[in-house]
């Protein structure tokens, strides 16, 4: 998609907000009016939302980073499968892992074993298992396909991320504020922009309109792969990449928190050495009380024996 106009994104049903009753106050700024109840948004927003999304993925591509596709509606399915074969991007359109971004090292635990279950499966170990098995097997590689099979090949922190409404998105965008991941949303009239760095208002539900959306955001992204091999930067995807992978065995760097921006949790680290240090107060208590002089209770004195006292038997008159 080259050319974008206001008449485009109208036929694509773009400009069509939710109820008046469930809009978001924050969102005035990007409504035009409203009809039969309905918020209009205005289109000169959704199109300079667009500019700017574009340039900003064109240079986050450019300079060999990703950018994560997150959308789990059940009327997109399929639509960010697409732009995964255009673009080739990392894509999220089942269901959100919670973890996907802050522990990936998990993540990519169960991507190792997907592939493990491929090749079981292409090596005919399905030949030896019983019928019920073979069920329970395949049930098994469905299920992992599903959920990963789009971030199979993200094998770091992605540069950017495309939200499609990021009112259903919810985790997906706290992992990606908590990791300094910067987020493109497309915004409908209930939605909440703050949690958006770049924000797109625009139909969020209509296939249409979503569809011509990814796909001028996915000319953003080809124009960035193009500078990338001019300039031959690593593509992070490659086999030979010098990025280093995350997941496989390397840890997450994850953001320091900002000065006076509350209580730090304490970490492993911080726990063990704590421990340590209640370890040597105690071996030093033991210590002085080994090294102060033993005080030697004195034995009871025994009771004195018992002093037989005769009593005098009486006369006999």
């Amino acid at each position: 998609m080259s050319d974008l106009s206001v008449q485009a994104l109208i036929d694509a049903g773009a400009h069509i907000g939710c109820r008046v009753g469930r809009w978001n106050p924050k969102m005035a700024p990007y409504i035009l009016e409203s009809r039969n109840r309905i918020h209009i948004i205005d289109l000169k927003q959704t199109i300079r939302g667009l500019l700017r999304a574009k340039h900003f993925l064109k240079q986050i591509v450019a300079e060999g980073n990703d950018v994560l596709l997150v959308g789990t509606k059940l009327q997109l399915s399929g639509e960010l499968s697409k732009i995964n074969v255009a673009t080739g991007m990392p894509y999220v359109e089942d269901r959100w892992i919670g973890g996907t971004l802050t522990n990936y090292e998990v993540i990519g635990s169960r991507i190792a074993y997907l592939e493990e279950l491929e090749s079981q499966e292409a090596e005919g170990h399905l030949d030896s298992l019983t019928k019920k098995e073979a069920a329970r097997f395949m049930r098994e590689k469905r299920k992992v396909f599903r959920n990963l099979n789009g971030i199979r090949s993200m094998n770091r922190i992605p540069g950017a991320m495309i939200v499609i409404d990021p009112k259903t998105e919810m985790k997906a965008v706290a992992e990606a504020k908590k990791m300094g991941v910067p987020v493109i949303g497309i915004i409908d009239t209930d939605g909440d922009p703050d949690v958006c760095d770049l924000i797109i208002p625009a139909n969020d539900d209509a296939i249409r309109s979503v569809a011509m959306i990814m796909s001028y955001l996915a000319d953003g992204i080809l124009a960035g792969k193009e500078i990338r091999a001019e300039k031959g930067v690593a593509d992070p995807q490659a086999a030979g990449s010098d990025a280093q992978p995350v997941g496989k065995g390397a840890p997450v760097p994850r953001p320091r928190a900002a000065k006076g921006g509350g209580r730090r949790r304490p970490s492993r680290q911080d726990l063990v050495a704590a421990n340590q240090q209640v370890e040597i107060k105690s071996i030093g208590n033991e210590d002085a009380a080994d090294a102060a002089p033993a005080v030697e209770v004195a034995p009871t004195v025994d009771a004195a024996p018992a002093v037989e006292v005769a009593t005098p038997e009486k006369s006999e008159d």
